[in-house]
């Protein structure tokens, strides 16, 4: 059974979601959850972006854009 999505995983919102991590303004480190550091956010993001590039539009690879999605909801939720 497939489980809906809150993302979009369309060609268009792929390619803006990825935009705005490789334009937006970040801090080095983010704790995005009590159980969830992220020690260098460029690397982070870059890794992410590298799975997309490769394997997109394979579902299987949609947690690499799910986790830009909770980056970029975190980062308008924190202000920094």
């Amino acid at each position: 059974m497939e489980q809906e999505s809150r993302y979009a995983y369309d060609e268009e919102s792929v390619k803006h979601i990825v935009h705005w991590a490789l334009t937006a303004q970040l801090p080095a480190q983010i704790q995005l959850s009590e159980s969830e550091s992220i020690f260098d956010v460029k690397k982070y993001i870059q890794a992410n972006i590298n799975d997309i590039n490769q394997h997109f539009p394979d579902p299987f690879y949609n947690p690499a854009i799910d986790r830009l999605y909770r980056l970029k909801e975190f980062s308008e939720k924190s202000q920094f």
